[in-house]
């Protein structure tokens, strides 16, 4: 059979062990509580005062009685300034706490704690201490001591004063709600059931406080374990967080959303104050394919300088428009040096992003058609032909200008002239492969490299753009405009040592049959018009054998297909 009290007993026990779990949590480091060291002195004076009060009720004896509420007083007074430290570290008020006040909040259940263990020699806490006449089991009435008054005073104004420091701060915590009902919760609901007990409404005058802290103590668990109750701290939210220009994300170590700030929540348009608690990657995802995280920026054990930021640059879609974001990580620690979370800042760099691209291609592309310039191609094209000397592959350039290029501007203006050029270069990108590089040579001049293709393959990729040229005219004022271009090509067979080199070449070798016209053309170092070939074989002054085997591996021909 059990006690009287048998559910009540059943509850407070419970409170206790919830309580116990609390601090082994804080302390197992799974909850990264930033301020662990108050969380677990509540929860250990919150199980010491839990388990006195089921021992107490539970007692056989006055004796036993007194025993356990001094065991109790062991832990009770020093709840109420706990939860208000715990309250101020929560709402970012640390600079408030310097060390002489934090000492000065327990001066009084010090006090209180001294004057309860040797409370017979003075009974300034309380009077007397006697049984109750006719109860089933043992039951004392306490009579209240001055300092009984005092300290109950103490108690409740720790108490208020924490309420009140949460409804100040509800409108500007708003992201924070569930951790501020949690709060308020766990103040008021005590400070209800302690009125009561001051007043006699409790059954056979039971103090209610360590049944109310089972109910208390599972809310603050849940907190805890589930939606990090406290893991915001130390970091403050204030105006300053509040105005930033840039996104600012704050992540536990087990990468949950903690805060935000408002250009957060405009960068992440989903972003709401019930995804704190919850994973950011859900939501990441929907404007990148960027990893949240590039890297583990605390590094293995968190041994890593907290000075140390991981840095990268992602682009970004809000709905249709496109952006670019600086994406700085870097750990948060707390005044232990403990890592407490990371912080990640979102900078919009967008408008630096397309400067650049702007200058590049200012530094790498023809302003008017849009191709390659020729720096660019002598940088990539060196590139290429290494690459093909290395692999033994074959490598050819192919040169061409257009015909009497004056005379269109002549005659048509060189708005005309412009267009044309922009039409040679479409064209072109319709007749090559991808992986053919186009460049503008110089005013009328276009030369491409084309990866892979000997003197053979080079030639029917000229004769690709030959026809286009020739069965895609261009639609001007009073009619169409044809074109015709002449053509050079030079080659590496990939066993030769030197290759297309650009123009000024010195030295030429001699064209084959051309395909355009049907004649024998040659290269000359004095051409300069139309068709010259400007390709070079290197020399490689080691042997004849081997600049032999480099001058038939470079060939090059020329065609001129008609006149306008």
């Amino acid at each position: 059979m059990g006690t009287p009290y048998s559910a009540i007993l059943t509850l407070i026990i419970t409170a206790g062990v919830i309580n116990v779990l609390m601090g082994i949590y804080a302390l197992s480091g799974r909850s990264k509580v930033s301020m662990v060291k108050t969380f677990v002195a509540f929860s250990l004076m919150s199980a010491i005062y839990t388990f006195g009060s089921a021992l107490e009720l539970a007692a056989g004896s006055l004796e036993e009685i007194v025993l356990w509420i001094k065991i109790q007083y062991l832990g009770m007074p020093f709840l109420p300034p706990l939860n208000l430290l715990l309250v101020m570290y929560f709402l970012g008020m640390e600079k408030y706490l310097k060390r002489s006040l934090r000492i000065g909040l327990f001066i009084v259940p010090a006090i209180t704690l001294l004057l309860v263990m040797t409370n017979e020699a003075h009974h300034l806490y309380y009077r007397d201490i006697v049984l109750r006449p006719d109860t089933l089991t043992p039951k004392a009435d306490l009579v209240a001591g001055p300092w009984y008054l005092i300290a109950g005073a103490y108690t409740f104004g720790c108490m208020i004063g924490g309420v009140i420091l949460l409804l100040v701060q509800w409108r500007r915590k708003q992201t924070y709600r569930f951790q501020l009902v949690t709060l308020l919760f766990g103040l008021t609901l005590p400070l209800v059931g302690d009125f009561f007990y001051l007043g006699g409404a409790t059954p056979d005058g039971v103090d209610p406080i360590p049944v109310i802290m089972t109910v208390t103590s599972a809310a603050y668990m849940w907190a805890l374990a589930s939606r990090g109750l406290f893991h915001v701290v130390p970091i403050a939210r204030d105006s300053l967080f509040e105005s930033m220009r840039d996104g600012v994300l704050v992540l536990d170590m087990e990468d949950r959303l903690v805060d935000y700030n408002a250009a957060a929540a405009a960068i992440i348009p989903e972003l709401v104050a019930t995804d704190i608690g919850h994973r950011l990657d859900r939501l990441w995802r929907k404007h990148t394919d960027a990893v949240l995280l590039l890297r583990d920026t605390a590094g293995e054990g968190g041994a890593k300088d907290s000075g140390v930021v991981d840095i990268q640059e992602i682009p970004w879609t809000i709905e249709d428009r496109s952006y670019h974001y600086q994406v700085r990580t870097s750990v948060v620690r707390n005044r232990g040096e403990l890592e407490a979370g990371k912080l990640i800042v979102l900078i919009d760099i967008t408008q630096r992003v397309q400067l650049q691209e702007q200058l590049r291609q200012m530094a790498y592309y023809d302003g008017l058609t849009g191709v390659y310039n020729r720096a660019r191609f002598m940088s990539l094209g060196t590139s290429m032909l290494s690459d093909a000397e290395r692999a033994r592959e074959p490598m050819a350039v192919i040169l061409f200008d257009i015909d009497h290029f004056k005379r269109i501007n002549d005659t048509y203006g060189h708005d005309v002239g412009d267009q044309a050029l922009l039409h040679i270069a479409d064209l072109c990108r319709r007749a090559l492969r991808t992986e053919d590089l186009l460049a503008r040579y110089g005013g009328e001049e276009f030369v491409v490299a084309l990866p892979g293709l000997d003197a053979a393959g080079a030639e029917s990729a000229a004769h690709r753009i030959r026809r286009e040229l020739a069965t895609q005219p261009l639609i001007v004022p009073g009619g169409e405009l044809r074109m015709t271009a002449s053509f050079g090509v030079a080659a590496t067979d990939g066993s030769a040592v030197g290759g297309a080199r650009g123009a000024g070449g010195t030295e030429y070798a001699t064209g084959g049959r051309c395909g355009g016209c049907g004649g024998e053309t040659q290269a000359s170092a004095e051409a300069g018009g139309s068709g010259a070939v400007r390709g070079q074989a290197r020399r490689s002054g080691r042997g004849a054998a081997r600049r032999e085997r480099g001058a038939r591996a470079l060939e090059c021909s020329t065609w001129n297909v008609g006149g306008i």
